[in-house]
């Protein structure tokens, strides 16, 4: 009797815990049928208030936002009334800025392009939409047609706008519609609709490169690298944009072949030259850089620094007879150049260096080759002291040995006392 009391009390704790159960999935579902129905009673309220707007030309930006704010919702990202609102609000928008430009009216030009723009994120994003299967399983586009024939007609916009807004320094906004207007024609939406001739293309891309690195967006701003490279007009700007950027990435590969390209094409750029020469001898390629250096000469033999900069070179690879040459010549023509002096005075001195060791023999030879270069060095050291009285760590302490050597008491004494 017991053990039938017991099962007798487990089955209606079973049937009570499955009533309750059941009337939680009760009160659960009617919660979510309730959410359902006052979301759906928003919307369709929101879109009788949205459909008076664009009857009446008003509040259209309020319009949008509404629109935007309730495609935010994942429930709603598939109502193909709200992404049709919400694209005539803007269409509407731009129709009214475009009007009041014409009439000469107050109104922010910069602010037409935007909204152009927008048109295009909205068409395109409604598009994806429509792109997918119904509860049937079939994909129908209802409004593909009208709005594909709305973004040929806006088309020219985005890329009137990338040169507008570059122009007015609003550079990421520049980025964003340059990138559209190369990305549009891909676009399902357009079939094949939008074409772009090859120098619209190039020239975008141009923008692109220069907006971005304005911007600091080196990622958009070599986004379409090779098709900047092709534009010829402003293909020496090109390098140095991407010179620079990749300069900034640490891509030492990238930044010398773009250099070397930039020489090549315009040899008489001192952008290019200077740099490349700097990127050699930073890494004690004297021999690159005076590769360099006579290709740039060739182009323009009567380049005075460039000359000076040869000479350098020379001294660095230690020919020093060349340098020296090439000095005596350039002091020819203009005498006034203190580093030409540098160059020939440390291109006998450090000659000197390291010649006091060798054989006892050959000690009087040594002396006397010693005597020489210091001769030599002298006249072109105290000529660029007295050119440059302020550079002491670089005259003195090769006057100090020339005068000590030359045992001249009385330069010695003057030289020792600075």
């Amino acid at each position: 009797m017991k053990r039938f009391v017991s099962i007798l009390l487990l089955i209606l704790s079973v049937q009570c815990a499955v009533g309750i159960f059941a009337q939680g999935d009760g009160g659960v579902g009617g919660d979510a049928k309730a959410a359902d129905k006052l979301r759906k009673a928003e919307v369709k309220k929101q879109l009788a208030d949205a459909k008076l707007n664009l009857k009446q030309n008003k509040n259209l930006d309020k319009t949008e936002t509404v629109m935007m704010n309730l495609l935010a919702d994942s429930v709603n990202i598939r109502d193909k009334r709200l992404h049709a609102t919400l694209l005539e609000s803007l269409r509407k928008q731009y129709n009214q800025g475009n009007e009041k430009l014409y009439l000469h009216q107050n109104y922010d030009t910069t602010q037409l392009f935007i909204i152009a723009r927008r048109i295009f994120e909205a068409a395109v994003r409604f598009d994806s939409i429509e792109a997918l299967p119904n509860e049937k399983g079939k994909v129908e586009f209802s409004y593909r047609k009208e709005n594909a024939q709305l973004l040929s007609q806006l088309y020219g916009n985005l890329y009137t706008g990338g040169v507008f807004l570059l122009n007015h320094r609003k550079y990421k906004e520049a980025v964003q519609h340059v990138d559209t207007y190369l990305m549009a024609p891909e676009w399902p939406i357009m079939e094949g609709g939008l074409k772009v001739d090859s120098l619209h293309r190039q020239h975008a891309s141009y923008i692109m490169l220069v907006a971005g690195y304005r911007c600091e967006d080196f990622k958009a701003a070599l986004k379409y690298e090779a098709d900047a490279l092709k534009y010829r007009p402003r293909l020496e700007t090109t390098l140095q944009y991407l010179a620079e950027i990749y300069h900034e990435k640490r891509d030492s590969d990238r930044y010398e072949k773009l250099l070397t390209q930039g020489v090549d094409s315009f040899p008489r750029s001192r952008y290019f030259f200077s740099r490349l020469v700097d990127f050699y001898c930073t890494r004690n390629d004297f021999n690159s850089a005076l590769d360099v250096t006579s290709k740039v000469l060739a182009a323009d033999t009567t380049d005075f620094s460039t000359k000076v900069i040869k000479q350098t070179l020379l001294l660095n690879l230690a020919r020093y007879d060349e340098c020296v040459a090439l000095g005596d010549k350039l002091i020819v023509q203009n005498d006034s150049v203190s580093d030409v002096y540098y160059n020939n005075a440390l291109a006998y001195y450090n000659q000197t260096l390291g010649l006091e060791k060798g054989p006892a023999n050959k000690r009087k030879e040594r002396e006397k080759k010693l005597q020489c270069l210091y001769r030599k060095c002298r006249p072109y050291m105290e000529k660029f002291r007295a050119l440059q009285p302020n550079e002491r760590t670089k005259w003195r302490p090769v006057l100090y040995n020339v005068y000590l050597n030359l045992n001249m008491g009385k330069e010695f004494s003057e030289i020792n006392g600075i």
